[in-house]
């Protein structure tokens, strides 16, 4: 795995395709991929084109193949974001050969409660859209497709409860934000011990759960420079061995 950090991206490439669930706007759905992009644009770029055609451009930009449109094998998933990736956070969590790496992007511009109703005609059908707080998890095991929905659930619980630590309110409503309203989570299979559950009981939901509530309260608290180079979280999280756990001091 490699993983390239520039001031508008964040490339993830797999050793090879995987199996993963994504929520993101280029690679919805359940499927195999080798290619994660976490995309900055603007909004007014987002309106003007279509998430594919943005995330496409980027691609042919570095000479990569475009999303397979209408595939299920080899597809690249893309999620897009206005936020700012020099606060993006590389979170690392190992206990007992369970492995968990969880990359976060984040802003809270358009901070709601979802059990709340605010102004929209968005009906929910597809247009284009930047998402401000993205999450990627990545786990060493192979995760059952009750696993992948169980994760995303776990992941979401995470995002929510910093962003309640934080106070990060409503931009509406002023109640408590629960996320915003163009969020996005992958979570990408490893082909390790097979996993079925990823709730609050399990070791892999934990490590799940506090990667990620680190990575969302570091990034919207705007900490940077504090993760260890990439090519060291990269080898930690494919060796074999436990040697490596990063927490903050």
């Amino acid at each position: 795995m490699t993983i390239e950090h520039g001031k508008r991206h964040i490339l993830i490439r797999l050793a090879k395709p995987v199996r993963a669930l994504s929520s993101s706007p280029v690679g919805c759905g359940l499927l195999v991929t080798d290619t994660i992009l976490n995309l900055r644009t603007t909004s007014s770029a987002a309106m003007k084109s279509s998430p594919e055609e943005l995330v496409s451009r980027f691609l042919k930009s570095r000479r990569l193949a475009a999303p397979a449109a209408g595939s299920r094998e080899n597809r690249t998933v893309a999620l897009l974001t206005a936020a700012h990736f020099e606060y993006a956070q590389f979170v690392l969590r190992t206990e007992m050969g369970i492995k968990v790496f969880v990359t976060v992007t984040a802003g809270v511009s358009n901070a709601l409660n979802i059990s709340e109703r605010t102004p929209t005609e968005h009906t929910g059908a597809a247009r284009p859209a930047a998402g401000t707080i993205n999450i990627v998890v990545l786990a060493n095991a192979g995760l059952t497709d009750d696993c992948l929905v169980s994760s995303v659930i776990s992941a979401t619980e995470a995002k929510s409860a910093a962003l309640y630590e934080l106070g990060v309110k409503s931009v509406i409503t002023g109640s408590q934000a629960t996320g915003t309203g163009t969020d996005a989570v992958v979570v990408v299979s490893g082909e390790g011990v097979e996993l079925k559950y990823a709730g609050a009981h399990t070791l892999y939901g934990q490590l799940l759960g506090e990667a990620v509530y680190r990575g969302v309260t570091d990034a919207l608290s705007k900490r940077r420079g504090v993760h260890p180079p990439l090519e060291q979280l990269c080898r930690s999280f494919e060796s074999t061995e436990e040697s490596y756990v990063w927490r903050r001091p």
